[in-house]
């Protein structure tokens, strides 16, 4: 069985749906949860037959390593 977290029980190793996975942790539409998965570029994510899930670890991750910081924003 797959563990599905609530907003007060939030573990790293927790596998989100799509809809969890933008409440808690991503904030976009679930057409471009889609568009990413079929087109690339998009958190890394689990499917399961017909479901698709998401680690609140591997979210975490992707949205930090998109992190942009003023000197690299710079034009030169």
């Amino acid at each position: 069985m797959v563990s599905v977290a609530t907003a007060s029980q939030q573990n790293e190793n927790d596998l989100l749906t799509e809809s969890l996975a933008r409440d808690q942790e991503l904030p976009m539409s679930l057409a471009w949860f889609r568009r990413k998965r079929i087109h690339g570029g998009g958190p890394p994510f689990i499917r399961v037959s017909n479901r698709v899930f998401y680690r609140r670890r591997d979210l975490r991750r992707w949205i930090a390593a998109r992190a942009a910081n003023r000197a690299s924003e710079k034009r030169k």
